[in-house]
């Protein structure tokens, strides 16, 4: 099976011939575009963050008739539209395309909250020490992000969306967030060695502001596990 890596946590998985994709984000269609995928097979989302779900390319790939698959919440963002997304639901196990894919849930990372702004404190907002740029002096509040699913595809590859929080599975390769508003690479190993996962391929450090290097992250090593930094187009054979 091969994965190939594009920018944030977006991943091409092909295997016999077949293509799914996973989190199609718009920091992906600033420089690609859904045509550079060629004839996928499916789509997996998971969660509704732009990030890894861009709205429009969703509507060009469904004109393409390609079948799109994500949790209740996913689906609910395009409730309005002529179209359905495919609704999973944890543990229940599904086949695409010849993929074997068990959707987990786990929580989002927390995101961050400016009490004083009353609002969430997004990339454009956030200063270098993870506060609101206007509120620096005020120390930000912790706050719960969406329903988020993650994917076992074929028993060898773990996607797992925002998730950076689990227990009780196992996993032979894990793309693994590096970088986020409340993450840190501490975090990021403690999944790594919740999953039992031998291969590692850091994901989510696309936005600067949050300071996540993959560099960094491999040469902070615990486990002594490979570390696969795959740049955007850059692909690995697993299995």
């Amino acid at each position: 099976m091969k994965i190939t890596k594009y920018p944030q946590s977006n991943f091409l998985i092909e295997s016999s011939g077949k293509k799914i994709l996973i989190d199609p984000g718009n920091l992906t269609f600033a420089n690609y575009s859904v045509d550079d995928f060629g004839s996928l097979d499916a789509v997996l989302i998971t969660h509704q963050h732009p990030d890894h779900l861009d709205k429009e390319a969703v509507r060009k790939l469904i004109e393409k008739g390609v079948p799109m698959y994500g949790n209740r919440d996913v689906a609910s963002q395009f409730e309005k539209e002529p179209f359905d997304i495919t609704k999973v639901f944890h543990e229940n196990e599904f086949e695409v395309a010849g993929f074997k894919i068990k959707p987990v849930d786990l929580p989002h990372f927390q995101g961050l909250w400016c009490e004083t702004c009353n609002q969430k404190i997004t990339p454009d907002t956030i200063n270098e020490d993870k506060r609101c740029k206007l509120h620096p002096d005020q120390e930000p509040k912790k706050v719960d992000g969406p329903p988020n699913t993650g994917y076992i595809i074929n028993d060898t590859f773990f996607h797992p969306g925002d998730g950076i929080h689990i227990e009780g599975y196992s996993v032979k390769n894990a793309a693994i967030p590096i970088g986020g508003p409340t993450v840190d690479y501490d975090m990021a190993w403690k999944l790594v060695k919740a999953l039992n996962a031998q291969l590692v391929v850091p994901i989510h450090y696309s936005i600067a502001i949050f300071g996540a290097d993959p560099k960094e992250f491999s040469e902070r090593n615990p486990l002594g596990v490979k570390v696969a930094i795959l740049e955007d187009g850059g692909d690995l054979e697993i299995s």
